[in-house]
């Protein structure tokens, strides 16, 4: 019984996430890190483009206005956006509590501190399938995303 009880506790709080802060350098050229929902494995080559372009691949990237931050270069308001999407989402897979404790925290912080994961799982939630590249000059026709 005691098994069975720990059991639903576990599965109640849902798969183990990452820090929304990650400390220390952050290049990092590879595949997303964020595998998961609003996830499009065919538009990995655009993601990695738009990374390349906005940030050169730099996590930690911050604009010479200081206004845009991250791989993606998120303005303030997007990033506060992402933040309450993924909130939401988080919500159909781990506990109230958690949820709310990790959208306060990614709102509350400049995204070029938050982690790899973070930073691509908010690509992903503001790409959604396509419907959000206006956010991104690069994905204009003609500058080479597409």
């Amino acid at each position: 019984m005691l098994e069975a009880l720990a059991l639903t506790l576990v599965l109640a709080k849902g798969p183990e996430l990452p820090p929304v802060v990650d400390k220390g350098p952050k290049p990092h050229d590879g595949s997303s890190l964020h595998r998961g929902v609003n996830y499009y494995p065919k538009h990995e080559s655009i993601r990695r483009c738009i990374r390349d372009r906005e940030s050169s691949n730099e996590y930690r990237a911050v604009s010479r206005s200081g206004k845009y931050r991250g791989a993606y270069q998120f303005s303030p308001a997007l990033k506060v956006g992402a933040g309450w999407m993924i909130q939401k989402q988080l919500r159909k897979t781990h506990d109230r509590k958690t949820a709310i404790r990790i959208g306060r925290e990614l709102r509350a912080t400049p995204m070029n501190q938050w982690g790899i994961y973070w930073q691509d799982r908010a690509f992903w939630t503001i790409w959604n399938e396509g419907k959000g590249r206006k956010h991104w000059v690069a994905t204009v026709p003609g500058t080479g995303c597409f």
